[in-house]
């Protein structure tokens, strides 16, 4: 049994080994439509693989995205979330220094209306006792010590009203002075008190912009954490069906290897071995299995556009890059011919065919197969004829292969 190349890719379509039907052989019908069946089924599996891998590929891409975004907005958040801090740490400070002012403020306030209160009684008895100096002043006793009294006791008489006079005026003197200190004081905590509102209104402003932006950033990690999980639990379902898709390809491809075997023996042609499609590093496949029997370049005289490879009848003939077929035909010298558009002025050619699977408009996956070697126009013997054109020039096909 014919084993598949480990190094295949996922998307290549089988190398129907053989599946030509000769003229002279006669091929059961069923088949010839079994293998039909499973290509096509085998083309559809290839299709879906083809799409989860794009989406996997976006939503690899996706998550890739969102981790830097994540680590951006982490890597702001953290510094954020200290200043957030720090202002909220200098608003409670602010707000307790208002506290503290507030209470010396009262309590300067309530010394005020005590010394307040003291100096109006005081004033209150100094203008009772002056009112009464005046109503008894037939009655003066300095009048009566001088008229009957000694010396010594109007010496003294005075002297004690003297020392009454400055105790009032001392007192008078002291109350007023407090009151002024206290005044003074109370004037400089109203100054304390409007300065440490303001710096508690700027240091709120600050921890409120300063949580305004956390919390924005809050929010955009929330959601990125979020899209995060969805992604990575839609990547997680599509590498699951990516795997029941890569094995039920697997399974369909060793069914049509099994069906081009089969049709190879009812023909009586060699069954052809695969052909090595990993992709080059331009991203082509070769063509076909077989050896450059003729390479590119000047030959016979004239310019030999392409390469020849050298290949038995009925050897199945790949797309060497996906594309859409433009031309699928007899090409006069060409023969039977197939051009394949890729995009970007990009195109490949395969000539001499002696049968072509494909037509105009049909898309063609890389790997798929397009027709059968054979010896159809110009042809000294059967091969592939290849070409490779950019914007219609030809190329050298080998460093594309």
């Amino acid at each position: 049994m014919t084993r598949i190349p480990r190094h295949a890719g996922p998307f290549a379509v089988l190398l129907v080994a053989g599946a030509i039907i000769a003229p002279s052989v006669a091929v059961a019908p069923d088949v010839v439509q079994r293998k039909q069946a499973v290509d096509q089924r085998l083309y559809g599996a290839e299709a879906r693989l083809r799409g989860v891998i794009n989406r996997q590929v976006v939503l690899t891409s996706d998550l890739a995205t969102i981790n830097r975004r994540l680590r951006e907005v982490n890597a702001r958040l953290t510094p954020l979330a200290a200043r957030r801090d720090a202002a909220e740490r200098a608003h409670r400070l602010a707000e307790g220094t208002l506290v503290q002012v507030t209470r010396d403020l009262r309590f300067q306030r309530r010394q005020l209306r005590i010394a307040t209160g003291r100096l109006q009684v005081q004033r209150q008895a100094l203008v009772e006792r002056i009112r009464e100096i005046y109503r008894t002043e037939d009655d003066d006793p300095l009048l009566g010590l001088l008229q009957g009294g000694s010396l010594s006791e109007l010496a003294g008489a005075a002297s004690g009203i003297e020392r009454a006079t400055d105790r009032d005026r001392a007192m008078i003197t002291s109350v007023a002075r407090y009151r002024n200190l206290t005044r003074n004081a109370a004037a400089r905590i109203a100054v304390l008190q409007e300065r440490a509102r303001e710096a508690e209104q700027r240091t709120e402003r600050r921890a409120a912009a300063a949580r305004a932006a956390a919390r924005a950033l809050d929010v955009e990690q929330r959601v990125l954490r979020r899209t995060k999980r969805v992604r990575s639990r839609m990547l997680a379902s599509i590498r699951v069906d990516r795997d029941h898709i890569e094995e039920d390809t697997k399974e369909l491809r060793e069914q049509s290897f099994a069906l081009a075997r089969r049709i190879a023996e009812l023909q009586g042609v060699p069954y052809a071995e695969p052909a090595d499609i990993t992709p080059s590093a331009a991203g082509f496949t070769w063509p076909t299995s077989g050896r450059v029997s003729s390479g590119f370049g000047p030959r016979w005289g004239r310019m030999h556009q392409g390469i020849d490879i050298a290949a038995p009848t009925g050897r199945p003939i790949m797309a060497s890059k996906s594309g859409t077929v433009i031309v699928a035909g007899s090409q006069g010298g060409y023969g039977n011919l197939v051009v394949i558009d890729h995009g970007g002025g990009l195109s490949t050619a395969y000539a001499h065919q002696s049968r072509i699977a494909v037509r105009v408009g049909q898309p063609v996956t890389q790997g798929g197969l397009i027709g059968y070697v054979g010896s159809t126009g110009f042809s000294t013997g059967p091969h592939l004829h290849f070409e490779v054109r950019v914007n219609g020039a030809a190329r050298d096909p080998l460093p594309y292969l």
